[in-house]
């Protein structure tokens, strides 16, 4: 979720400690919620309730790694300072936090765990797409590679008739919002399905059962975001922009959550370059 800045005034992330347009100070900033991992061991254990593999992800929970190409947290027992960092490509490191404060530390480096999190499962749905445009309805995309299909004249207008129709009644499809199925929450947006993902608070890109984009309406629960849904608001999610961006949708997979499989991790989308 953002909160205002008390300074400036923009919406940033509840979780940053300054603002990063003025540098002022978060007076609400949230370190940690319920359900999060507040200490080191409760990152670790968290990690492996999950099944996250931590050794692909190139995470060292408790250690200071000096390896190239790492995220990690420890304790200096020098200072007695925890201490958030990223190993960059070349070997140098960019401290992320250092401190005593552990909650914070640890939420550090939970936020960028979740992140990658969810654009592995964005990654994933689109390999398993095989990286092309999808079809809700039948025979998905695969019609499409081989080239479209000669149709009599008389047949395309009745296409373009019924379609017509349908435009005009408003009835083509679900609209912009949220709606809950089998006790998930859900958002559709132009024409992508995302899924909220309670164990990491984010929001991905998803395949919904065929009873859910049937029946939709049946599931529907408004178009404007509710504090209570236990959901964050979607337009803050990093998918809200691209979504309106690209007219089709990307996205044709479910993802099982089975993390013991040979995705990898970085090569696609990692910045090993960045600070963090």
């Amino acid at each position: 979720m953002k909160v205002q800045c008390d300074y400036c005034g923009q919406m940033i992330p509840e979780t940053e400690q300054n603002c990063p347009y003025c540098g002022g100070a978060n007076s609400k900033v949230k370190r940690a919620a319920n359900g999060i991992p507040a200490t080191i061991a409760e990152l670790k254990a968290y990690c492996g309730a999950h099944h996250l593999p931590l050794d692909d992800m190139r995470v060292f929970i408790g250690e200071n790694y000096q390896g190239a190409k790492a995220f990690g947290i420890y304790q200096d027992p020098a200072t007695g300072n925890f201490v958030v960092y990223k190993n960059k490509a070349d070997g140098s490191r960019a401290v992320r936090y250092e401190g005593n404060d552990e909650a914070y530390a640890v939420n550090e480096l939970y936020m960028k765990i979740r992140e990658r999190v969810g654009t592995q499962k964005a990654m994933r749905s689109r390999r398993q797409a095989g990286g092309t445009n999808s079809d809700y309805g039948s025979g998905g995309s695969g019609g499409r590679r081989g080239g479209m299909q000669r149709v009599p004249l008389l047949s395309t207008f009745l296409i373009i008739f019924v379609v017509g129709i349908f435009l005009a009644a408003g009835r083509m499809g679900p609209g912009r919002g949220y709606y809950t199925y089998e006790n998930t929450s859900y958002y559709y947006d132009t024409s992508d399905w995302y899924e909220w993902d309670d164990d990491f608070g984010c929001w991905y890109p998803t395949y919904v059962d065929a009873e859910l984009k049937r029946n939709y309406r049946e599931y529907y629960e408004s178009e404007n975001w509710d504090t209570d849904s236990g959901t964050e608001n979607f337009s803050d999610s990093k998918y809200y922009r691209e979504s309106e961006e690209k007219g089709e949708n990307d996205w044709n997979n479910d993802w099982d959550d089975d993390w013991d499989d040979d995705w990898d991790w970085d090569d696609s989308y990692d910045d090993w370059d960045s600070d963090w």
